[in-house]
């Protein structure tokens, strides 16, 4: 396969598991376990990508935040937008998170059903993500993971 004219939808896996936005956060890991995958696309009724639970915002539900110190919170509390108290708050919104809409992370990283395999790998690369998920129309069609790459890598010749 000439990995130059190959596109995302020519790679990319069809069957995707997906959750709803409503889905409780235990029944997400029971599906990561079962199915052995570490991510699941969020999805709605019209089966558009909303985010992505992955194995590393469920390490957030086991790992409690670290609590600044109480002057470093004062301090910090009295600027609204502080980074550290802003991220402070977004991990103990993930820690105390029951539903894959609190869960996950939004956006989700997606390419068209046309782009470039190249560019996939850019993007993931890039972006530090092990898949990204193909859509039309911003639609789930199928997900790519950084194995296909090494799959590519054998086919070429």
């Amino acid at each position: 396969m000439d990995s130059a004219k190959t596109l995302a939808k020519d790679v990319m896996k069809k069957e995707v598991i997906s959750v709803s936005p409503e889905t409780p956060v235990k029944e997400i890991a029971r599906i990561m376990v079962e199915q052995k995958i570490s991510a699941l696309p969020v999805v709605n009724k019209f089966n558009e990508i909303l985010g992505v639970v992955s194995e590393s915002d469920l390490i957030s539900k086991v790992v409690k935040p670290h609590e600044p110190g109480i002057m470093t919170f004062l301090y910090h509390a009295a600027l609204a937008s502080s980074s550290e108290v802003l991220e402070y708050r977004k991990a103990m919104s993930r820690w105390n998170a029951q539903t894959a809409e609190q869960a996950m992370t939004s956006p989700a990283i997606c390419v068209d059903k046309d782009e470039a395999i190249e560019n996939v790998g850019r993007i993931m690369l890039d972006d530090k993500v092990k898949r990204v998920f193909v859509t039309e129309e911003g639609h789930l069609l199928g997900v790519i993971s950084r194995s296909v790459f090494v799959e590519l890598l054998l086919k070429e010749e």
